[in-house]
């Protein structure tokens, strides 16, 4: 499993190479939006969802699950050696297997069930430049949004669908030149670990997310 997710982590490395550099060549004059694309590998450590007939439990067989998301930013606006960007991005996964459901009696069984997942969120992106290092950059992002989790399956009383609000809190290391990035459409690749966890008592959702982003300026 992890050897695949190392595949996986390598062939979207290198698609995203290829493009941007394509990108970067072509065009030369950005404007003044960010647009970026992020590919994750998320990893719940919870997810337990509770529709009306059931528990459905995700947490064992959801390991590695791919997911895309699509965002759109202002370029940083400097405050001394920080960075600080707002954001907003929307994102897709879905997943299909065989999961654990409790009943409302407590009986257990199993049964087929898909889940698409939709997260929606806004935040802000705090870089910091280190003095002498100008394509290497630590930064910390910070998040708030809501999660669609549309959940299917042919057992009745599985399929529902769920509003989740939730937070994220991320660690990560940008590269590109700092002093180059603005006067190309490509603004380097990031690489950060974000932890992802869910503001209802009543729906467990809890994700670590392993994620790879290439920055774009229009």
């Amino acid at each position: 499993m992890r050897g695949k997710i190392l595949n996986r982590w390598l062939t979207v490395c290198f698609i995203f190479i290829s493009v941007s550099s394509a990108f970067s060549e072509t065009f030369e004059k950005p404007l003044n939006l960010e647009l970026t694309g992020t590919f994750s590998v998320m990893n719940p450590n919870r997810l337990i969802l509770s529709s009306r007939e059931y528990k459905v439990s995700y947490s064992n067989n959801f390991f590695g699950v791919s997911a895309f998301q699509l965002g759109f930013g202002v370029p940083a606006r400097a405050l001394g050696s920080f960075e600080v960007s707002p954001f907003a991005r929307f994102g897709y996964a879905r997943n299909q297997g065989t999961y654990s459901l409790t009943a409302q009696d407590g009986s257990l069984t199993e049964a087929p069930v898909t889940l698409h997942w939709v997260p929606i969120s806004a935040g802000v992106r705090t870089e910091y430049n280190i003095p002498g290092f100008v394509f290497i950059r630590p930064f910390f992002l910070l998040s708030a949004g809501a999660e669609w989790l549309t959940q299917r399956g042919d057992l009745a009383g599985v399929s529902e669908n769920f509003w989740v609000p939730y937070y994220n809190l991320g660690l990560g290391l940008s590269f590109a030149d700092s002093s180059l990035r603005r006067e190309s459409v490509f603004g380097g690749f990031s690489f950060s670990m974000n932890l992802q966890n869910s503001l209802r008592d009543d729906q467990e959702a809890q994700c670590l997310s392993y994620d790879l982003t290439v920055h774009f300026f229009l």
